[in-house]
This record gives structure tokens, C-alpha cells and sequence, in this order.
């Protein structure tokens, strides 16, 4: 439920312990016995609970006098000053007000005649002269209360002083106090300002009034200054008797009232799933704590807050969206320069190392920028230091340990880059998967299910987005269905759209389902890798076998077996149990050799340097018998040709003998010839058939040096190498 900011109405609600300093107000109103008019006046500042006293106040006088006697009770006058558009209806409008309560409490003759007299005496004002330091003549009205039916005559009855003589006297001579509460009066235009205390000290100045005032005492002090040319809190020390201020709330106590709401939201209506403890301390501490200094302040984050934190809360960090909300109300500057600055903020901390001179100049620069934004630069350091790991550990601050890329997405930070637009455009349209759907398919999708759920993604395009989100959810993943995992992503592995990049800077939707596979093998001992892999050998034969075979060559890498760069993190098993797969995997191949053309695996460039660093003398009897084929010499070429670009273009090189004594470049031309204008150098994919094109044009130049050959002139001759229908 939002909170409209509406003042309490009773004691029971007060959280910020008014209640006694209004027990007391009530009980001061109440001994004051003087028939003569009494002004107090309750201030403090917007927002500081003005309201939410004067009902309190009001609580305890009807309280303390139900014992009393009719005659004895006070009469309570809430008047609204906001409804009026001139200085007559202000009047006019006043002493309806009184008329109304007196109507409902007129239970005794001398109320009836006070009624009575101030109805007369509201009927015509003469000139403004009888209210002090007014300067403006109030116009004439004749204003005659329909209950009466009745017109007043034009003689001595109408002289204004002679009606307010006969109200004072009518007051003078009735039991009751009447206590008038005016509310808000520091909302209200410099001239309705003055024209209110114009009326409480003049026009209706009588006995036995007692006024109670509400207001912001800058606000008014400097309207009346504005207004009537003179000292403004002299003039206001004139009208009003006893001035009150309103004691000012505890910040612990505004605090407990936030803590309160904010329990009911997180640990209630809508549970906070990512709940952490020390992060929040360290939040609140600096992004939110600093900016919390009174009940509205609190019912305005709270509001907005929960509005956005209903709509988003399955897609942002809960802690992390109360923080920039926060922001963008208390301190709109940072905020704004957060949203203006996240592509260079966004990201985990860098891998390589930083010296502290580095990072204190880093601070220096950023205090010199943000002391031209925020007025307490070191306090908006903190804050983005706070939020941003990659800022903190570039300027020295918060050492954000655990918050890799992995973690900020998983617990979807406003620190990750793909999530941080959410915390400013709060559109559900830029969730392209959502933290239910990752949840449901690690947790509930049997593999029917996630299988026709990954080939929807893959459809419309969205596997980049599922497999990077993915990637933080790995350890999640139950023990009994990462197998499930394991083979439906090897299985999307072999997509061919999977390896389509958006654009030449955009990763692939296959770098991160492989990241995904090699995660979920690290969850595993040795001994449960080394079995997971054979079964995954004997369980494939085509194309998601070479991508187990992939899989090995990355441990071949990390042991330095294969290749010269050497990562450990891919040491997943002993080298002892790395011997005995390459075995296994060798005879899969030669067994899979038999009924499968090789040359078309998806995967086929790292199980040929698998196979040539295991056992290069079957891969080249299986080589040497493939390429006979004439359509599989291009294929071939796309292991050995290189592939090279410029700002100039793009295209291949070749080199001498580019079959490596299995084939001669000569019979690999004329094989390739052969194809020209057949059905099956029309079958080939595009790759296969640039390169075999390319490689007659570099053979045909008989130049050692000219072995670069440009894709553009490629393209002249496709057309006339495809075959054409009859």
C-alpha cells in the first residue's frame, strides 16, 4: 500500500513520539481561563508533522474534557483559508464556518445569541480602517444567511463597530472556549498570508477565541515582511502570544518509521529474494541514511520506491533500486550523472593490478569533477564507490571482493552492465530474459522442455541473451539435472546460427553457452569430470562430439600437451585421466570415421588439431581418403587457409603444399576445377565455396609472393562457378 503522506489522525499511529509534547499543548490550551482572545502558534518546517499534531492536540482536549459539563466543553473550529479568491469571501467565508459549529453545538441560549450576533456582524464591513497596518479598503458586501430569511435595515444596526461589540458581548457572556485551528497557512500566496492575520488579530479578535496556528515561521515571517513594508517577525510577535515550535524528530526514530515501511514491502507484500546483509549496511550507510531527515522524506522515497520496486522487483537488485531511487529524489545531481555515466562505471573490478599513487589520483580527479555537481563531493564519491566496484577500485574505496561479472548479473546489480538501464528507464521491454524464465528452466523444464524451450530461443533470436544470463546461474543448477544442461547446450552449440555475431564487435550466443558447459564441468571432482566426459564421448558420434573434443583440447591446452599458452583454470582433471580420454577419443573418431564425413562437423577445426597432436598418422590415412573427394578440398581449406583483413578489405593467403604432403597443390586445383558450374559446388556453404574459388585464383598466378587473395574479387566469379538448372 502507497503512502499518500496523509497526516495521523489518532495517538496510536504516532511513531515519532509527538504524542506527549501534544498531550502537553492540549493540556496548556485547556488551563487558560482568560476570557480574552489568545493566539498560539504551532511551527516547523514542511513536511515536520504539523498536521499530525494539531490532530493529536485535538484527540486529547476532547479526551481530557468528556468529563465535563455541557456548558463547560470547548467548541473545536477547523477553518480551511485555502477556498477563497478574494478578501470578502475570506471573511464571508470565516464566520460561515463559526456559524456552521455553533449551529451543530447550539444547545444553551447564550450560544444561540452568540450565533446570533455574529451572523448580524458578518453581514456588512464598512472600510478596512479598524485592522491595524491594513492599507487596502475591504469592498462592501451584503451577505445575509438564507436560514435567517431575514434583511437587516440600513440604520445604526449596520455600523461594523457596533455588530462587533454586540459579537464581544454575546462571547463574554457563554461558558465555552472556541478554539479555532488553522492549518497550513505557510502554503498559502503572501497576500492570503496577511489577510489571515489581519483577520485573527482584528476582525475576529473576540473573547474567549482561542487561535491555533500552523505554520512555517520563515515562510510567513518573510511574506508579511514582503507584504505590509516592515519587520515581519515583529509584526508576527504582535499577534501571536505564545509561539510553539515543533520539536524536531530523532534521526533514529525517522529511521525506525523507514525500517518499518520498508519491512512490510521487502519481508511482506513483495519479498526481497537478494537480501545481503553487509551490502545493505554499507547502502544505507552512504546512499540513503544521509538523505533521510524527516517523515516526508520518508513517505517520498517510500512511495516512489514501491512503485517502482513492484513493477521491477523480479529484474533489478533490491537494495540497489531502493539506493538510486533515493538518489534520484535527494539528490537528483548524482543521480543524473550515474545515468549519464554508466558505460565507464558498469563491470567488476580489473583483473590486472593497480598502484596506490594510481589510485589516489583517480580521487583527486573525480573530488575536482564532483565538487562542480554536488555540494558534499566527498560524500557523492562514497556513494558511487558504494554501488560501482569498478569505480571503487579505480579511486581506491569499498574493496567489492566477490562481485565479479557473474555475481553482478546474477544478483542484478545496477553495477552490471546489461542490467543498468533498468534502474532509469524501468521498461520491461529491455528484459529480453527474464530472472523467472532462468529460474524456471534450471529448476522445473524436463529435457523435452528446455530442449523445445532452447530451440525457441534460438528462433527468435535470444540465445545470446539466455546463455550470458545463464552463465550466473550455474551453480544453481540442481545436481541431477546438470546433465540435462550439459547436453541440451552442446547440443545448441551445433546451431550454426549459435556462431552468428550481431555485428563485428557483438559476441557470438556460442561464447557464452560454451562458458556455460566448462562452468557446470567445474562443478564436478575429477573422477565425476572424467565420467561425465567419457559418457559424453560415447553418447555422440557427429557433431556434438567434436564439441566434447573441443572440450578435452582446452585441458590438453591447460596442461602445455597441445599449444604453448597454458590455463590452469582448465584443469579439470589429472593429466593420468587426460591420457586415458585422448585414447578413448581417438578410437571414437576412426570408429565415427567410417560412416561420417568428418570435414562437416561443426566443430571440425579442433578435432583435427586434437587428432594431429594424439595420433597424426591415422588422421592422415583418414585425411589422405577424404580428399579424394573432390567437395571436400574446400572444406579442408578452412583449417589451413588463413584468413586475413584491412581497412583495405578482407579475404585468404595460401601457402606451398597447404595439404601438407597428403595432397598436392596441383591435384587439389584440378579436383576443385572439377567442380566448377556442378549441383555440387552449388551445395557447399558460402565459406567453402570462397575459399575454393580463392585458392584457384592464387594457384593460377604461379607467384610465390601474391598469396593474399582479396574477397571482393572472389565475388566476380561466384556467379559463373554455381551451377545452373536446365
Amino acid at each position: 500500500m502507497f503512502n499518500t503522506d496523509k497526516p495521523i489522525d489518532n495517538i496510536s499511529s504516532d511513531l515519532l513520539n509527538r504524542a506527549s509534547f501534544s498531550e502537553q499543548l492540549a493540556k496548556a490550551i485547556l488551563s487558560y481561563t482568560n476570557t480574552d482572545n489568545f493566539t498560539i502558534s504551532l511551527c516547523g518546517k514542511w513536511g515536520s508533522g504539523k498536521t499530525s499534531i494539531l490532530n493529536m492536540v485535538e484527540t486529547y482536549i476532547n479526551t481530557l474534557t468528556q468529563n465535563y459539563s455541557e456548558d463547560g466543553k470547548p467548541i473545536i473550529v477547523h477553518f480551511n483559508p485555502w477556498n477563497y479568491s478574494d478578501q470578502t469571501q475570506l471573511i464571508t467565508q470565516f464566520f460561515s464556518t463559526m456559524l456552521a459549529e455553533l449551529n451543530v453545538n447550539s444547545k444553551s441560549e447564550s450560544l444561540y445569541k452568540v450565533g446570533k450576533a455574529l451572523q448580524e456582524y458578518s453581514t456588512v464591513f464598512e472600510y478596512a480602517e479598524n485592522i491595524p497596518v491594513a492599507g487596502k479598503y475591504i469592498k462592501p458586501i451584503k451577505w445575509i444567511m438564507e436560514k435567517t430569511g431575514k434583511r437587516l435595515s440600513n440604520g445604526n444596526d449596520n455600523n461594523l463597530n457596533k455588530k462587533k461589540e454586540e459579537v464581544t458581548k454575546a462571547l463574554s457572556h457563554q461558558s465555552h472556549k472556541f478554539i479555532v485551528i488553522i492549518d497550513d497557512i505557510d502554503r498559502l500566496n503572501n497576500n492570503q498570508i496577511k489577510l489571515i492575520f489581519q483577520l485573527v488579530n482584528s476582525l475576529a479578535g473576540f473573547p474567549n477565541l482561542i487561535y491555533l496556528l500552523s505554520f512555517d515561521r520563515e515562510v510567513v515571517v518573510r511574506a508579511l515582511s514582503e507584504e505590509q513594508k516592515c519587520n515581519g517577525e515583529e509584526y508576527l510577535e504582535k499577534i501571536i502570544q505564545v509561539p510553539f515550535n515543533i520539536p524536531e524528530a530523532k534521526g533514529d526514530l525517522v529511521q525506525s518509521v523507514f525500517f518499518e515501511k520498508l519491512n512490510k514491502l521487502w519481508f511482506g507484500e513483495i519479498p526481497c529474494s537478494d537480501f545481503e546483509k553487509s551490502y545493505w549496511d554499507n547502502v544505507f550507510n552512504y546512499c540513503i541514511s544521509p538523505f533521510i531527515k524527516s517523515i516526508r522524506d520518508v513517505n517520498r522515497i517510500i512511495n516512489v520506491y514501491q512503485f517502482k520496486y513492484s513493477l521491477m522487483h523480479d529484474e533489478t537488485n533490491c537494495i540497489d533500486l531502493l539506493a538510486i531511487t533515493t538518489l534520484q529524489i535527494c539528490a537528483s545531481s548524482i543521480y543524473n550523472w550515474i545515468y549519464k555515466n554508466t558505460d565507464s562505471i558498469c563491470g567488476s573490478i580489473y583483473t590486472r593490478g593497480i598502484s596506490g599513487v594510481e589510485q589516489k589520483e583517480a580521487y583527486s580527479k573525480r573530488l575536482k569533477e564532483f565538487r562542480q555537481i554536488y555540494d558534499n563531493p566527498e560524500l557523492m564519491i562514497q556513494i558511487v564507490q558504494t554501488l560501482f566496484p569498478k569505480f571503487s577500485w579505480l579511486t581506491g574505496g569499498y574493496h567489492h571482493s566477490g562481485d565479479s561479472d557473474d555475481e553482478l548479473r546474477k544478483k542484478q546489480k545496477i553495477a552490471c552492465r546489461t542490467r543498468a538501464g533498468l534502474y532509469f528507464n524501468l521498461s520491461l521491454d529491455d528484459v529480453a530474459i527474464s530472472r523467472q524464465e532462468i529460474l524456471e528452466s534450471i529448476n522445473d523444464f524436463d529435457r523435452e522442455k528446455l530442449n523445445n524451450y532452447f530451440n525457441k530461443l534460438i528462433k527468435n533470436d535470444k540465445m545470446l541473451e539466455y546463455s550470458r544470463e545463464l552463465l550466473s546461474y550455474v551453480p544453481d543448477i540442481p545436481e541431477n539435472r546438470k546433465s540435462i544442461f550439459l547436453n541440451e547446450l552442446i547440443i545448441a552449440l551445433t546451431i550454426p546460427s549459435n556462431h552468428k555475431s550481431r555485428g563485428i564487435f557483438n559476441p557470438t550466443p556460442s561464447t557464452f553457452i560454451a562458458n556455460c558447459i566448462w562452468k557446470i564441468m567445474k562443478t564436478y571432482s575429477q573422477d565425476e569430470a572424467e565420467q561425465r566426459i567419457i559418457e559424453l564421448i560415447n553418447s555422440y558420434s557427429s557433431d556434438e562430439l567434436s564439441i566434447v573434443v573441443d572440450l578435452v583440447l582446452q585441458i590438453e591446452y591447460s596442461y602445455g600437451r597441445i599449444g604453448r599458452d597454458i590455463d590452469y583454470n582448465y584443469r579439470m582433471i589429472s593429466e593420468e585421466q587426460l591420457s586415458n580420454l585422448e585414447r578413448i577419443i581417438i578410437d571414437k573418431l576412426i570408429e565415427s570415421s567410417k560412416t561420417l564425413n568428418l570435414f562437416d562437423l561443426t566443430y571440425f577445426y579442433p578435432t583435427y588439431i586434437f587428432w594431429r597432436n594424439i595420433d597424426k598418422d591415422s588422421l592422415d590415412i583418414y585425411v589422405k581418403k577424404e580428399l579424394r573427394i573432390p567437395s571436400n578440398i574446400p572444406k579442408y581449406l578452412k583449417i589451413t587457409a588463413n584468413h586475413w583483413s584491412s581497412g583495405q578489405g578482407n579475404g585468404w593467403s595460401f601457402q606451398k603444399d597447404n595439404f601438407e604432403g597428403v595432397l598436392s597443390d596441383e591435384d587439389a586445383y584440378n579436383s576443385i576445377v572439377s567442380l566448377k558450374s556442378t549441383q555440387v559446388f552449388s551445395e557447399l556453404d558460402d565459406d567453402a565455396k570462397k575459399l575454393a574459388i580463392a585458392y584457384c585464383l592464387w594457384y593460377e598466378r604461379k607467384d610465390e609472393k601474391l598469396n593474399r587473395v582479396d574477397e571482393d574479387e572472389v565475388n566476380k566469379y561466384l556467379s559463373e562457378w554455381e551451377y545452373e538448372t536446365q
